[in-house]
């Protein structure tokens, strides 16, 4: 009496569908094998989206600069409340000083190229030639200065 069949020719018994002695499965070496060569690829990947996403990092943080400059500008224009961005040496943060709020944002990859603190002061009037120098970890140095108008721009 068959269960069903496979094909219509060849009826399949309910005793032949609990042989055990042809068990299928990977055997230790197939199982290493592949591990291996999934451990290489990710070993030769990584490093590639590793140095990938410091990159991106880096230039999300030059934007959130110049961002941030060009909204502190056209803020001081109104001349109503004092704005100061502070860089520190050796931090890997800028502080950002508007009244009594003090905001601190995050330098990815960047830090200060001088040894001293780096202070701005925003004012109604036109800031005087100040340059930020900043400093990649792969060792590039990335410029911001301010045109007549007060707007910064970098330089690489």
């Amino acid at each position: 009496m068959p269960i069903f069949t496979c094909g219509g020719k060849n009826p399949m018994r309910r005793k032949d569908l609990w042989n055990h002695n042809q068990e299928g499965g990977f055997t230790l070496l197939e199982v290493i094998v592949v591990l291996t060569l999934i451990l290489l690829l990710v070993s030769l990947i990584y490093p590639i989206s590793l140095e990938l996403n410091n990159r991106i990092l880096l230039k999300l943080s030059l934007k959130q600069i110049s961002s941030d400059f060009a909204e502190l500008h056209s803020e001081a224009l109104s001349g109503r409340i004092p704005l100061q961005v502070i860089f520190e040496p050796e931090k890997e943060y800028y502080t950002i000083k508007r009244g009594d709020l003090v905001l601190q944002r995050p330098l990815a990859g960047l830090k200060l190229a001088s040894e001293t603190e780096f202070n701005i002061v925003f004012t109604s009037q036109t800031i005087d030639n100040t340059t930020l120098r900043l400093v990649a970890a792969n060792g590039t140095e990335y410029r911001l200065s301010f045109n007549d108008l007060g707007e910064a721009g970098w330089e690489y």
